[in-house]
């Protein structure tokens, strides 16, 4: 088969948003918006009109791109999205011109300008730009798209949705029915659902809650919750100990910068067969590398300092395969800055995630997280508004593997993917990574005001994988 159509499972075309994908919308700020997304580059010139039919054919296949999100009357539910009866997909889509010369600097730096404003919620939460002007004829396109919406995993299922695995596959299937927007819901309806919904929850909390009287499953759940809770304990003590200051552990300006560092994939493989350990443990370590080495040119001293990262965790079930929202978790990994030796700071950062995973940090803090479905909605959105220390982390590090064959869109090859990242909570540093046709990309997403020349961090993370590399091989 060339199509990639044809596997993601389709939801509901009106739906509540989950307390984890509203959250994304209450802690939003003006400096601080909360999409992610990609800049794509493709082979040759793509044209508007070319970009407006791959998407019309199939944004049956994506319903919740022709929809937006609705608040409730007086907030006493999560939004739901809703078909937006003026959707027009010219708006969605616009061209611009690059400065010359439209290098990769010209394009990290305009680029980020361009993706840094925040989608306009009273449309559906995406955006397409597609950029003129390079040297080399390729047409690169940022894509935007809100947190809300979709996860890494998710993010890549859209992907394959909108790509062929051929230059020449056909279009998919056309719907049985032109669509047909469903009408907005009136005040009195949207009260009212949202009321329904309120009660529907809190009836499940009880259901849940009678477990605690019946005594076989009630010795289970305490045995479960008990060794989770231990579990999580001894992670304590680690987290518990202050983050150091760094330079782009500050208030954030509303300005934005992407780079990146690509590195053949088999050379990753290559480094973890002969360490053991997984892709994760080698891109951390990598990234600690890095991050020692500009920090030191930025005379900032790594010694004895080791930053804290949070790595997002899927946690989505197998059936949830192709599913937009958000089903992750987290753990909460250190980055040795101070370790110079990439071996030693390999086994450093291996039995450190490989002990933080024996703990079930991640599935103890999904559990954490998931009981706070309880808290009024209102409630979450002050919450989301109030200015906030971060005591916890330096930076993020997310890893979403890609597809490792070529995709096509409109028959042109996707040459390169550079991942974008957000940026909130005083993290001025993002470190978003990928994996596509056969090579892995590490994508920094920074804030410019607190990242001087951010491409000298991606050359530190370039020589610290050439250095593990190379050690690695001398083994």
């Amino acid at each position: 088969m060339d199509r990639l159509t044809e596997s993601p499972a389709q939801p509901p075309l009106s739906q509540r948003l989950s307390a984890a994908d509203a959250a994304f919308l209450y802690f939003e700020k003006p400096n601080e918006p909360l999409h992610v997304g990609s800049c794509f580059v493709y082979d040759g010139y793509i044209s508007k009109a070319e970009l407006v039919q791959v998407l019309q054919e199939r944004l049956h296949l994506l319903p919740r791109y022709r929809q937006k999100v609705m608040f409730p009357p007086l907030r006493i539910a999560h939004p739901t999205w809703q078909d937006d009866p003026g959707f027009d997909i010219q708006q969605h889509i616009e061209e611009v011109d690059l400065p010359a010369p439209g290098d990769d600097r010209i394009l990290s730096e305009f680029g980020g300008r361009l993706y840094a404003p925040p989608l306009d919620r009273s449309q559906p939460l995406w955006r397409m730009i597609i950029l003129r002007g390079r040297p080399d004829g390729t047409t690169p396109i940022i894509w935007k798209v809100h947190h809300a919406m979709v996860d890494g995993v998710s993010g890549v299922d859209l992907m394959t949705v909108m790509h062929d695995s051929s230059p020449q596959a056909s279009p998919p299937a056309s719907p049985p029915q032109p669509w047909q927007p469903q009408p907005l819901p009136d005040v009195a309806s949207q009260l009212q659902d949202a009321i329904n919904d309120r009660l529907a929850e809190t009836i499940r909390s009880w259901t849940d809650s009678a477990q605690w009287f019946r005594p076989s499953q009630t010795v289970q759940a305490l045995q479960e919750s008990s060794q989770a809770l231990l579990s999580f304990m001894q992670t304590l003590p680690s987290l518990a100990q202050p983050i150091p200051t760094t330079p782009f552990n500050k208030t954030l300006s509303s300005t934005r910068q992407f780079v990146w560092a690509d590195f053949p994939f088999a050379d990753i493989r290559a480094i973890r067969a002969r360490l053991g350990g997984t892709v994760n443990d080698v891109v951390l370590t990598v990234i600690a590398g890095g991050l020692g080495k500009y920090l030191r040119a930025q005379q900032y001293s790594t010694a004895k300092r080791v930053l804290r990262t949070m790595c997002p965790v899927s946690m989505r079930q197998e059936d949830e395969q192709g599913s937009l929202g958000n089903r992750v978790s987290m753990l909460l990994a250190p980055l040795f800055l101070d370790e110079q030796d990439p071996l030693k700071r390999y086994t450093a950062q291996r039995a450190t995630v490989d002990q933080i995973k024996k703990q079930n940090q991640a599935g103890f803090l999904y559990d954490l997280l998931n009981r706070f479905g309880w808290v009024p909605p209102v409630w979450q959105i002050v919450a989301g508004q109030l200015p906030a220390a971060n005591l916890v982390l330096n930076t993020v590090t997310t890893n979403v593997p890609g597809p490792q064959t070529p995709l096509y869109l409109a028959g042109h090859e996707l040459l390169a993917l550079r991942p974008i990242g957000l940026l909130s909570a005083g993290i001025g540093l993002f470190n978003a990574i990928v994996s596509y046709h056969q090579t892995l990309v590490i994508g920094g997403t920074v804030d410019p005001s607190l990242v001087s020349d951010p491409w000298s961090y991606a050359d530190c993370l370039r020589d610290s994988f050439d250095e593990l590399l190379a050690a690695t091989q001398a083994k």
